[in-house]
């Protein structure tokens, strides 16, 4: 309970520590992994041992989980943010096309994990160079929205002085009042009980030289992947909205797989949105380009509601912006 957990866009240079700091709010627990990889030298005839112990590329990666006050943190993983925050200039997180220290694409950041214990000196573990790997967004009935991210960090040390930190004591958005909407013009989804959505832009950190131990900056891959899933109160209404899109064809309604020979792709520009309300805090994540990989129905005696689980899969955020929040 005394570790405080901060992080700060690097806009200078990679790898170099960030200048100005935020607050990671609500975590739940951090960490940052961190490998020598020792080269450990030996040949023939020089006896059972090796003879000697080298340093070899350094490796740091690092998880962050937290409930969602606010989605700053995670244009670390998505891209550059914008707007004021207000209900009409919404903050937006818009899908980065590059990864470096300007402010127009993906940046990278600097964390730190203070323990300030009275109890003894205070002691800070530190990553510098970091980015945004992968991440998922879920909730459930009676919980809070919970962020889980990854992370690759170009280096990690530490210290025994920390930044000044400064608790944040709003609300986490919870799973009340919200909306779940999908469709071409997406409407209202009624019973769902919970969700998760994965989010993974493919850092390619393969970019390290002969000429140091650590990694260069990372680059951005192909093809951004959003995936969810969605357990929800099965109902009659569902089978002109999931049901239909699973399978492709109907008639007379009667739902199968479309064969593939008067259509070949299923519907198009289907969006999934998800509408967050806690109190005059909003939040809103908008997939678009979406279809539905799967979907699964488990009956039991004694199982009360029957439930309906679909997966899906998102080509792009709605006009590449896949989150916005704001106060009004």
């Amino acid at each position: 309970m005394f570790t405080k957990i901060q992080y700060g866009t690097e806009d200078s240079a990679y790898g170099t520590e960030a200048g100005s700091w935020s607050e990671a709010i609500r975590v739940q627990s951090a960490s940052i992994e961190a490998e020598n990889n020792f080269i450990y030298d030996a040949g023939l005839g020089e006896g059972l041992n090796a003879v000697s112990t080298t340093y070899g590329p350094f490796d740091a990666n690092g998880n962050v989980v937290f409930s969602v006050v606010d989605f700053d943190m995670l244009k670390h993983w998505i891209g550059p943010k914008s707007g004021a925050g207000t209900s009409g200039d919404h903050y937006k997180l818009t899908e980065a096309t590059a990864l470096s220290v300007s402010s127009s694409h993906l940046q990278p950041f600097s964390i730190e994990m203070l323990n300030d214990d009275g109890s003894d000196s205070d002691s800070s573990d530190f990553g510098w160079g970091c980015v945004g790997k992968d991440f998922s967004l879920s909730g459930e009935i009676g919980g809070k929205l919970e962020f889980s991210g990854n992370f690759v960090a170009q280096k990690s040390g530490f210290r025994s002085s920390g930044e000044t930190y400064t608790p944040n004591t709003n609300s986490a958005f919870v799973m009340i009042n919200g909306t779940w909407k999908w469709g071409a013009s997406p409407s209202a989804l009624s019973g769902v009980r919970s969700f998760t959505l994965n989010y993974d832009n493919k850092l390619n950190t393969d970019t390290r030289g002969l000429d140091g131990r650590f990694i260069g900056i990372p680059k951005l891959g192909a093809p951004r992947g959003y995936t969810f899933e969605v357990g929800i109160i099965m109902a009659n209404g569902l089978k002109t909205t999931i049901i239909n899109d699973f399978y492709g064809y109907v008639n007379t309604g009667v739902y199968t797989p479309e064969d593939g020979s008067v259509s070949i792709s299923p519907t198009s520009s289907l969006e999934f949105e998800i509408e967050f309300v806690n109190g005059s805090n909003y939040g809103n994540i908008q997939l678009d380009e979406c279809s539905i990989d799967s979907i699964s129905k488990s009956i039991s005696l004694g199982g009360d509601l029957v439930l309906l689980t679909f997966r899906g899969t998102a080509r792009k955020g709605l006009g590449n912006v896949p989150i916005e929040w704001w106060t009004v």
